[in-house]
């Protein structure tokens, strides 16, 4: 179980490892109501690094590796313009904190308990602020990859979401997606954001250049 949380923090989900953003940033301005990708222009908020070459560290055939070392790639490498949106960065951050925190109730701990597998020096009082941490690393990753779907002319259309939403709702047992929605709440621009990143990550694969062992 904590190895996949720690495989998701470099791919698609949570980054275990926290970042110090650039000193140039400028200061995020007054947007609370913009939640989601789609209602910004990622390239006034990210610098994105070059991604001609990739280089992993993980072997031929490990995709979820692979889609990791990637993530990190993009998200270490590329640089924040000025602070993504409060909102976009407050609800990513939320959806982080209560995963984890189930994750927590799995294991009968409080939340600080479980963030010590993260870094054993965590607190009651710094796990907010790892958490808060976390968070940010995820959005300004889920930027990136927004910032190369832009330039390459990636998208999920509103047609593809609901053929996905439509085939979850049938593998859940129900007729529709509106009956699914009634029951299992759930967010379909943050469905699209996850579905977005999965198709940058296949097509990033391309790019990958693997590590040459060293010889003993």
């Amino acid at each position: 179980m904590f190895k996949r949380i720690r495989d998701l923090a470099a791919g698609v989900g949570f980054l275990m490892a926290l970042i110090l953003l650039p000193t140039s940033i400028v200061m995020a301005e007054e947007n609370s109501d913009v939640a989601y990708l789609s209602q910004f222009d990622v390239s006034e908020y990210i610098e994105l690094t070059s991604y001609e070459q990739i280089e992993v560290s993980a072997n031929k055939g490990d995709t979820e590796g692979i889609h990791n070392d990637i993530g990190e790639y993009l998200e270490s490498r590329s640089d924040l313009k000025k602070e993504l949106p409060q909102a976009f960065v407050d609800r990513n951050t939320e959806i982080l904190k209560k995963q984890l925190q189930s994750y927590a109730d799995q294991y009968k701990i409080s939340l600080s308990e479980f963030m010590k597998f993260y870094d054993k020096e965590i607190t009651e009082n710094t796990c907010q602020d790892y958490i808060e941490d976390m968070g940010m690393t995820y959005c300004k990753k889920l930027a990136a990859f927004q910032a190369v779907a832009d330039k390459e002319g990636i998208e999920v259309t509103d047609e593809e979401l609901n053929k996905y939403l439509d085939a979850q709702a049938f593998l859940a047992g129900y007729g529709t997606v509106e009956e699914y929605k009634k029951v299992n709440a759930f967010d379909a621009e943050e469905i699209r954001e996850v579905l977005l990143s999965q198709e940058v990550l296949k097509f990033l694969e391309s790019k990958v250049v693997y590590e040459i062992p060293e010889k003993e």
